[in-house]
C-alpha cells in the first residue's frame, strides 16, 4: 500500500460508530505515572497504552481503520493485509526502515486474557516447524522471541528472527509480530514500541466469539487504488507470461500453399539427359572420327 499521511479527525462522533459519547467523556483515562514503563517502573496498559476508545477518544492524527486507530508517524510505510478468499482487512503491516511490525487485534473474553494461551500456541507450533521460541519478560509484558525457519534464495533453511507482542484490552487482544533488525536490536525496536503504545482499538459493542479477528476497514479510496493495481498487475503479469512463451515456442516454417493442398511443386529443370534422350544417344551414337563396329563382324 502507498504511504498514508497523517489525518486529522474532527471529532468523536465522526470516528465513533454508535458510540454513546456522554459515556466515552464520563470514562476517566488513569494518568500515567512519572518514569519510562518497563523501565522505570511496571508497565500498565490503562496508563501507558495500547488503549482502548474509552479510555483515549482523542483520535487525531491517526490512520482511522475501523477497529483500529494507527498513529501516523512520519516516513511510516503501511500495507493492508487481506484475507485470501473473503478479500477481508485482517491487518496492517507498518515499515519502520528495514524493520516491519504486523498489527491484529482480535475478540477476547471479558475477564480472562488469551496472551498465555496463545503465546504457548504460538511457541509450540513455531518448534513443530523447526524453529524455536523463548518467553521473555518485555517492556508490555511477556513476549515471545523466536527463530522462524525459512528458505534461503540457495534453497537453503535459514532463519529469521521474529518478536511476538500480545496485549490483552477490555474484551479485545492485540498481537504485533516483529520482523527484521528490530527483532533483536532494542534501539530498533524503540520506535516500533512508541507505535504500539499509541494504538487505539474499536472493539465495538457486537458480541463476537473469543478469538474471532476484528475485521478493519480500509480508509476512504484506498481499496479501490489497490483493486486497479491488482488488475494492472495481473494484466502486466499475463503479457510477460505471454512473452515468455513465444520467445520459447520453436521457430515455425510456413509450408507453401501448395504443399498445404497436398501438391508437390514441380521440380527445377535438370540439365541430366532424359531417358528417351539416352537411348537415343545409344542408338545414333556419338558423332565423332572412331571406327564403328560391323553390325555383323565375321569371326575366324
Amino acid at each position: 500500500m502507498a504511504l498514508f499521511g497523517r489525518k486529522k479527525n474532527n471529532t468523536v462522533d465522526d470516528l465513533v460508530d454508535g458510540a454513546d459519547e456522554a459515556a466515552v467523556e464520563a470514562v476517566v483515562r488513569p494518568a500515567p505515572q512519572e518514569g519510562e514503563p518497563g523501565v522505570d517502573r511496571p508497565w500498565e496498559r490503562e496508563g501507558d497504552g495500547p488503549y482502548d476508545l474509552a479510555e483515549w477518544p482523542d483520535l487525531a492524527g491517526r490512520v482511522d481503520l475501523g477497529a483500529l486507530r494507527l498513529p501516523a508517524v512520519a516516513g511510516m510505510q503501511m500495507r493492508l493485509d487481506i484475507e485470501q478468499g473473503t478479500n477481508r482487512v485482517v491487518g496492517a503491516t507498518v515499515g519502520f526502515g528495514a524493520s516491519q511490525a504486523q498489527v491484529q487485534a482480535f475478540a477476547a473474553p471479558r475477564t480472562i486474557g488469551l496472551w498465555d494461551e496463545l503465546r504457548a500456541e504460538i511457541a509450540r507450533g513455531l518448534v513443530e516447524a523447526g524453529g524455536a521460541a523463548q518467553t521473555v519478560d518485555g517492556v508490555l509484558g511477556k513476549e515471545l522471541r523466536a527463530r522462524m525457519p525459512g528458505r534461503a534464495p540457495d534453497g537453503r533453511v535459514a532463519f529469521q528472527p521474529a518478536r511476538f507482542l500480545g496485549i490483552n484490552g477490555p474484551r479485545w487482544f492485540l498481537r504485533v509480530v516483529v520482523n527484521g533488525p528490530a527483532a533483536q536490536d532494542e534501539a530498533q525496536f524503540a520506535p516500533i514500541l512508541a507505535f504500539v503504545r499509541m494504538i487505539v482499538v474499536n472493539r465495538g459493542d457486537e458480541p463476537r466469539p473469543p478469538r474471532e479477528v476484528l475485521a478493519l476497514t480500509a480508509p476512504a479510496g484506498v481499496m479501490e487504488a489497490a483493486a486497479v493495481q491488482a488488475q494492472a498487475a495481473r494484466e502486466q503479469a499475463a503479457q510477460a507470461a505471454a512473452a515468455q512463451v513465444a520467445e520459447q515456442a520453436p521457430v515455425l516454417r510456413q509450408p507453401s500453399a501448395a504443399a498445404v493442398a497436398g501438391i508437390r511443386p514441380a521440380a527445377a529443370p535438370s540439365t541430366a539427359p532424359t531417358v528417351r534422350e539416352a537411348a537415343r544417344h545409344r542408338e545414333d551414337g556419338p558423332d565423332t572420327e572412331a571406327p564403328k563396329a560391323p553390325s555383323n563382324p565375321e569371326f575366324t
